[in-house]
């Protein structure tokens, strides 16, 4: 099996069935032979682009893991529900995956906003939850015993950010243009606070609709800033209009996205690298697409979902999978929530696979994932430049 080979040359371990113990456990969602594992998130509606394509991302782990035996000789199976990115859809799939489908634990969380109420009731529930791709702060924030996740959250955008400006000369003003939605709000107070703590002035928000098609008023608004480097804080869509237009427009001051856009679409979508030289965005991965660490990953998701476009939203759930299977793997054949959540709880220094980071997690911290890559554009080609300027 293909898989099998993937998974050997990265090191993330696959496990030899073994049989459970005569103690079964009593939490919901396993059996001899099963772990049930819900999944939801927007599989249609407007963020649906962060839908299947994440949960395929998460579910091919899972597959990798079947294929060979499963964990302790029980296999994973997942239930999907859609929550079409709205907060009482998703609560209402979490407590149909908890209550009625009676899983395990619960993977999933496409939208910040849509995640947020299912906090709650996780908690109150004590069920376990990874993070698919949501990456507001508040749903893992302390005090916080059922909730991992994988992935840089949304406000380590503005500390990376800050980081990577301060390392280029003369950037002493900042502005930002961005979205007003949940997923872009979550970003700009730790934005501020960290140029700030730089000696880098912010000048502030100039508002674009995440439904753009022109981006001349904002980007005559930033030229009468005079900033020296834009960040530019927006979905892909008004992303792509705000940096023709300030290709058309003149303003050629460096510009610095965050992880809501992947720059190599940026290039699909502008059509052409000239209006992206200057341009660095945040990634979650250790390297483009197009590059060798990534190649595992895409031949995996090429085995189990071949008619899955390949894209930088395809793998935003890996890395919870990954984490998932470790801490499944160190619970023992004696399965249980509370054993599940404290032997995630002690994984350190593992590899996130496609995601720029290594994983650590702690009892008091279950935030996984505190670091990014920063890619930019060297010689017509979108480069993971590391974390400086330089």
């Amino acid at each position: 099996m293909k898989s099998k080979s993937v998974f050997r040359a990265l090191g993330v371990a696959i496990f030899a069935a073994a049989v459970p113990s005569a103690a079964m456990a009593e939490d919901p969602g396993i059996t001899d032979t099963s772990i049930k594992i819900g999944m939801f998130g927007s599989l249609t509606g407007p963020a649906a682009a962060w839908g299947w394509p994440t949960i395929n991302g998460a579910k091919m782990i899972y597959d990798a893991v079947n294929a060979e035996g499963g964990i302790h000789g029980r296999k994973i199976e997942v239930v999907v529900e859609d929550d079409q990115c709205q907060a009482p859809l998703a609560l209402a799939a979490a407590k149909k995956l908890v209550h009625r489908d009676g899983v395990f634990m619960l993977h999933g969380g496409s939208c910040s906003g849509a995640t947020l109420p299912v906090r709650e009731m996780v908690l109150s529930d004590e069920v376990p939850l990874m993070v698919l791709v949501a990456t507001a702060d508040e749903i893992v924030q302390q005090p916080n015993d059922q909730i991992g996740r994988a992935f840089l959250p949304g406000s380590y955008d503005g500390e990376i950010i800050a980081n990577f400006l301060a390392t280029m000369p003369n950037i002493k003003k900042v502005a930002a243009v961005g979205n007003t939605d949940a997923i872009a709000n979550v970003r700009y107070p730790k934005l501020e606070e960290s140029l700030k703590a730089r000696g880098i002035e912010y000048l502030g928000l100039e508002p674009i609709e995440v439904e753009a098609t022109d981006a001349t008023a904002q980007v005559l608004k930033v030229k009468s800033m005079n900033p020296d480097a834009v960040v530019l804080v927006a979905r892909p869509a008004p992303a792509s209009v705000y940096l023709k237009d300030a290709a058309r427009l003149g303003l050629t001051v460096p510009t610095m996205g965050a992880t809501v856009v992947d720059l190599q679409d940026l290039v699909d979508r502008v059509g052409d690298t000239k209006p992206l030289e200057n341009t660095y965005v945040v990634s979650f991965y250790k390297s483009p697409l197009t590059e060798a660490p990534m190649a595992p990953w895409i031949d995996m998701l090429k085995t189990y979902y071949p008619d899955d476009k390949v894209q930088a939203s395809a793998f935003y759930g890996t890395s919870g999978a990954i984490a998932v299977v470790e801490a499944l793997k160190r619970a023992g054949p004696d399965l249980t929530r509370d054993s599940f959540m404290a032997a995630l709880a002690e994984i350190q220094n593992l590899d996130g696979g496609p995601m720029a980071c290594t994983l650590n997690f702690a009892a008091t911290d279950l935030e996984g994932c505190k670091t990014g890559s920063v890619w930019g554009m060297r010689d017509g080609k979108v480069t993971a430049i590391g974390d400086t300027w330089k």
